[in-house]
């Protein structure tokens, strides 16, 4: 079961003309971002996500490309690391 979530925000006029044609679009943005920013600070998974926005996965994960929100993230050093296995020579960390 879920829980509508209602609130008011006064935004100046000429921001909403600059943002959204209207306030359902305006709302819709507003919701978007939200869900992306939880995402992106890993507060709920990228399958919630989709789900929240009533998106296919797919969909989704291109929506997170489009406002520059990796889908995985690495170590700094990972893909040198993984070079060297792929290439067949130990790393000088491995025992």
């Amino acid at each position: 079961m879920g829980h509508t979530l209602r609130f008011e925000w006064e935004l100046p006029e000429p921001f909403l003309g600059m943002m959204a044609k209207d306030d359902a679009a305006l709302a819709e943005d507003v919701k978007r971002a939200a869900v992306l920013d939880w995402v992106r600070t890993e507060q709920i998974s990228w399958r919630k996500g989709a789900e929240l926005l009533a998106l296919p996965l797919r969909a989704f994960l291109t929506l997170m490309a489009e406002h520059k929100i990796p889908a995985a993230e690495y170590d700094v050093g990972w893909l040198d690391k993984e070079l060297e296995v792929f290439k067949g020579t130990p790393s000088q960390g491995a025992a």
